[in-house]
Parts: structure tokens; sequence; C-alpha cells
């Protein structure tokens, strides 16, 4: 298979797509619930958060496969990042489109996106039973830096220096 990478206002994407694959990936897989869907995965309030990389298969049908949303500093959405970091969002990888090197490559973009503005560090957080997604951030450089919870939900966080800041 083939996928195509870009930030989303390049791509011929609807709201309506992005929505169906994150209620996909989250929802059916007993992330969050449908309720709480309807407020995170809106459209209007994901795109406002930072710059989000679609990913589109573009060996059968160009559908939708893929998605992350790379948070600044300065957004209001960003939850951890301090000055000159970036937040990772909502990887999100259809399962149909799973084992195919997907996942790598929208974190690839990712990183490679903030270390291009100038970010420092971009730090994500998955919940406690997401193995695969724990051992992707790991295969891509990633290290574990601690731990939190959120609405009573356990997550474990990575962070992945990108500049190393020189001190004397």
């Amino acid at each position: 298979m083939k996928f195509h990478i870009a930030r989303l206002e390049s791509m011929e994407v609807s709201d309506h797509e992005i929505f169906n694959l994150l209620s996909e990936v989250y929802v059916q897989a007993g992330f969050t619930t449908a309720e709480i869907a309807q407020t995170i995965f809106a459209p209007t309030n994901l795109k406002a958060r930072g710059v989000l990389f679609a990913a589109k298969e573009t060996t059968f049908d160009n559908r939708l496969a893929g998605m992350v949303i790379v948070v600044p500093w300065t957004s209001p959405a960003a939850a951890r990042a301090k000055e000159h970091e970036c937040e990772l969002h909502l990887l999100a990888v259809s399962p149909t489109f799973r084992r195919h090197g997907l996942g790598r490559s929208l974190v690839e973009t990712a990183v490679a996106h903030a270390s291009n503005t100038g970010a420092n560090k971009i730090i994500l957080w998955t919940q406690v039973p997401m193995q695969d997604a724990q051992r992707l951030y790991e295969s891509t450089g990633f290290t574990r830096c601690g731990e939190m919870t959120k609405n009573e939900i356990a997550f474990i966080v990575y962070e992945k220096i990108l500049i190393q800041n020189n001190r004397d």
C-alpha cells in the first residue's frame, strides 16, 4: 500500500472523514466514549489545536487512512508543552491500514515538522492499554518520562528531545 501524507489544508479531506477515523480508532476500540468524542473530535476544535497531518491511501480508493496533530506550545490546546516545545495529539491509523508503516510515517512527519519549527522537544501521552502505540513511540526515539491521570484515565507520558541545548 502507498500513502500520501500532507498538511490537512493541502488535501481534500472532509470533516466527516476526520470524525469517522477518530471514532473508529478511539471510540470503537473503547478508549473514549461517543459522548466525549462529539466534543474532542469536532473537526473545528481539532483544526484549532495546531497543524493536522492527514494520510490518504493512494493505491486503491484514496481513503483517509490516518492523521496526527502537532500542537505548538502557544496553542490553547497544549497541556504540557513549555516554551519552544510541541505536543503530538491524536495519532490515529485506521485498523484497515495498520502494519504498513503508516503510524511510523505519521510520527516521523510530526517530529520533522516540530523540529523544522524550532521546537526543542515533543511530548505525547498515551493510555496505558495502548501497547502498540507505546512500542511505536519507543521505536521512534521517544522515552517514557512520567505518568498522568486525566478524567480518571491513566496515561503514560513520552518525550523526544529534538534540539540539544549546549550549556556551559
